[in-house]
């Protein structure tokens, strides 16, 4: 029988971050996308949804992942309270899906510590 071992992250290191009302945030995501597209998807946790951005993977970011620790290069996100499965930004008809992460402990720790910045 094969071992299986779950090592969780102990750390997540934000090194930017930025609030926006929830449709500036999407008409961020959607802009230079086609007409009718799909975006890239959001995350939501704990009433806010979330675009972020991991550092390049390279040996320095492996070495740290592999110590429990992961980065994000920058997350911006928005208040909304009630989860959506899609947003959809009006004036291109571009969709972006809403991944609803709040099983995950990374993302609703990031999110509740969002929510606590000024």
């Amino acid at each position: 029988m094969v071992k299986v071992t779950f090592k969780p992250y102990e750390e997540l290191v934000i090194h930017e971050h930025q609030k926006f009302e929830l449709e500036d945030m999407i008409r961020l995501r959607c802009t230079g996308m086609q007409v009718g597209s799909f975006a890239p998807n959001f995350q939501w946790a704990e009433g806010l949804v979330m675009w972020r951005e991991p550092f390049p993977q390279n040996e320095e970011m492996t070495k740290e992942n592999l110590g429990g620790r992961v980065h994000w290069l920058w997350v911006s996100h928005a208040e909304m309270p009630e989860f959506r499965p899609t947003l959809t930004f009006k004036q291109t008809s571009v969709t972006i899906p809403v991944i609803d992460v709040t099983d995950n402990p990374v993302f609703s720790s990031a999110a509740r510590w969002l929510k606590e910045q000024k």
